[in-house]
């Protein structure tokens, strides 16, 4: 489930120590959120939909945090194709 893959990705984030302590219930709750997205958007296109770091957790340069302002649900293959980089 959606909940399920964002608590998976919360807990790699915070072993990664990307995970701010100020995310609380209702942060992660809209994290779930756009996990769910990804989900539905997978299911009614056909295509496979991922949750992708703007800025990545360990890029080279710079590294983001897992909160939803640093998420955006984008076709599995755009993300495949951007990898671990943030462009500026």
């Amino acid at each position: 489930t959606a909940k399920l893959i964002a608590k998976n990705n919360m807990r790699k984030a915070c072993k990664l120590q990307r995970c701010p302590k100020w995310v609380d219930d209702e942060q992660l709750w809209l994290i779930q959120e756009v996990y769910a997205l990804a989900k539905l958007r997978t299911k009614l296109t056909g295509i496979q939909w991922h949750v992708d770091h703007v800025v990545p957790l360990r890029g080279k340069l710079v590294s983001g945090l897992h909160v939803l302002e640093n998420l955006r649900v984008i076709p599995a293959a755009m993300n495949l194709f951007k990898g671990n980089v943030y462009q500026i």
